[in-house]
């Protein structure tokens, strides 16, 4: 059994670096395009998950559609998916964000969600959030895709590999056009899909 792990396709926030969270901001036609190039992929390798979890945001269930009606897969929506949620950053531009606070703003960046931006959640809680899916995924037959988000995606590998610090959680960041294959147990990175023009 493997588990896809894949991230929503581009959205206009994602270009124009607007941090994004819990807002239902929806994929871009470039996003639409990642997402079809990656089913198209898919299809090829002759993938055919069993099962396709997606996060409720549009940007997240569109991508897992597209993705579904390539291997022939029903989407089921899981809402402990939802991305991590940025707080009072929701929205603002990195650029702004760092001319306001340098030292801070760049100190939340590393930390890879291990701080909270204000008002928002950290990498833990949102591994809290998603335990008994991450827990319960052996139960399921055959291969799984999950369609999620950078924040959430990052907490699900950190918690199939036990893996929360700085580094690994750097090594986990996903761009909008791959999909990671992992191992369930012992949990580990065993393979990448990504489109050859990201």
């Amino acid at each position: 059994m493997s588990l896809l792990i894949a991230r929503h396709g581009q959205t206009d926030w994602n270009l124009k670096q607007r941090w994004q969270s819990v807002s239902d901001i929806p994929l871009n036609t470039e996003g639409q395009n990642q997402a079809i190039r990656l089913a198209a992929l898919l299809k090829a390798r002759g993938c055919a998950p069993q099962s396709l979890i997606a996060s409720p945001l549009l940007r997240a269930q569109k991508t897992a559609q597209i993705l579904g009606t390539a291997v022939g897969c029903e989407v089921e929506t899981d809402p402990t998916l939802i991305e991590l949620d940025l707080g009072q950053f929701e929205g603002r531009h990195e650029a702004e964000l760092r001319a306001e606070d340098p030292a801070g703003y760049d100190a939340w960046r590393e930390s890879c969600f291990l701080l909270a931006a204000p008002g928002g959640e950290t990498i833990h809680d949102v591994a809290s959030r998603i335990a008994d899916l991450v827990a319960n995924l052996s139960d399921r037959e055959g291969d799984i895709l999950i369609v999620g988000h950078q924040g959430v995606n990052m907490a699900i590998k950190a918690t199939l590999s036990d893996c929360f610090n700085q580094e690994c959680l750097s090594s986990f960041r996903q761009s909008n056009d791959e999909i990671e294959v992992w191992q369930l147990d012992p949990g580990k990175l065993i393979g990448r899909i990504k489109t050859d023009d990201g």
